[in-house]
């Protein structure tokens, strides 16, 4: 597949807004890819938030992966805009989307912590009819 910055646009707003997106293969893969395309975020993020928007995009993704209905190899589409007031992380599949509702795991369940945990760490997140997830996080003024 190559470089994944073969397949990004970058985009920078001056100091205080940065705008990128990468393009993955759904894969098995992708999730981890995922999580390591957020790198133009460290020292703009406070460290526990990176971990926190880390998670959250690998959740995001690998819900892509295991529930879009794609085939190997299609499309998974990561945008990132980051501004001085929050993170919006969207997360695009061409799959036919679904409503953001779950239910919240019980201790003792091995599935469904995902969107519990997108829940958790986002401070609004939502699905568009389009198959488009997103999450916003709120950053600490400056």
């Amino acid at each position: 597949m190559g470089n994944l910055c073969d397949k990004a646009a970058y985009a920078s707003h001056g100091r205080s807004a940065l705008d990128f997106v990468h393009v993955f293969p759904l894969s098995p893969q992708a999730p981890r890819q995922a999580r390591h395309s957020l790198e133009p975020l460290l020292g703009l993020v406070p460290p526990s938030l990176f971990v926190d928007l880390q998670i959250i995009t690998s959740e995001l993704v690998t819900n892509t992966v295991r529930h879009s209905g794609g085939v190997e190899g299609d499309p998974i589409t990561v945008r990132v805009v980051c501004t001085e007031q929050r993170v919006r992380l969207e997360v695009e599949d061409g799959g036919p989307g679904f409503a953001p509702i779950f239910q919240t795991p019980t201790t003792s369940s091995t599935k469904g912590w995902g969107l519990f945990l997108v829940d958790r760490l986002s401070d609004r997140w939502g699905a568009s009819p389009d198959g488009m997830v997103w999450s916003e996080v709120d950053l600490p003024a400056r």
